[in-house]
């Protein structure tokens, strides 16, 4: 039965093949059909696997929402994060900065900015670590300045030399350890008493360093300064001493 059943199937490829070599034609339109046949059965494959394709397809978009999601929301934090760093100084006003760059043991030289633009030079007093009064700079830190309304000797003289435009010393307040710091003209540390001196102009070719045209910056600065107190603008200082360039470029 088996070897019957061997000899038809046999007789039957035999036959195809003969069938096929004779008539060529016939074999293209089979081929065609067989194609057309299994694009049927992809299709429907593809039909019945849909639903589990699209739960997976579905997954994966989920997934890319949720990690959309994350990022935005870490964004969003490192946005606040910096938000909160800017609120730490709502300062509302008029800013000065001193960047202190050399300290030659006796003398401190500096560079001043009015709202972060460079305005003039500095000189005060040497860093001491004992201090020693009318000899020894202010500690780095933000401080508040207004005038102070008292009529000491030191007022009395710079209203008596420029009674157009000075009435009283500006003065850098809440210094601990120090009182009776104002911002001023002068030439060199000599004249600072502790005090901060302002220049457009300084020296650094002799041994001791000096300021020229020190009277011209003061008074343009101490009148802008007097025209924003007197409105109610809030005024202050921000000193930093020389690390300030290191911790820039950290």
């Amino acid at each position: 039965m088996k070897r019957a059943a061997t000899l038809f199937f046999i007789a039957i490829i035999t036959f195809a093949v003969v069938f096929f070599i004779m008539r060529p034609d016939v074999w293209s339109e089979i081929w065609l059909w067989l194609i057309g046949f299994a694009g049927v059965i992809i299709q429907a494959v593809r039909k019945l696997a849909s639903p589990i394709l699209g739960d997976k397809k579905k997954a994966e978009e989920s997934a890319k929402t949720q990690d959309a999601n994350l990022l935005g929301n870490l964004a969003n934090s490192q946005k606040s994060a910096e938000l909160r760093e800017l609120a730490k100084d709502q300062f509302q006003g008029v800013t000065l900065t001193v960047l202190r760059y050399s300290d030659d043991g006796t003398t401190t030289v500096g560079l001043l900015y009015l709202n972060g633009f460079f305005y003039c030079y500095t000189l005060e007093d040497a860093h001491r670590d004992v201090k020693i009064a009318g000899g020894t700079r202010i500690p780095s830190g933000k401080y508040e300045i207004d005038f102070n309304r008292a009529d000491t000797e030191l007022t009395l003289k710079y209203r008596t030399a420029n009674p157009e435009w000075f009435t009283y010393h500006l003065e850098i307040k809440n210094i601990h350890g120090f009182q009776g710091v104002y911002i001023h003209n002068g030439g060199t540390h000599q004249d600072t008493e502790g005090c901060l001196l302002v220049s457009d102009s300084l020296s650094v070719s002799d041994a001791a360093k000096s300021l020229t045209n020190s009277r011209n910056t003061f008074k343009r600065l101490y009148t802008y300064l007097k025209t924003e107190i007197d409105k109610g603008t809030k005024v202050r200082i921000i000193v930093r001493d020389e690390a300030w360039f290191a911790k820039l470029n950290a």
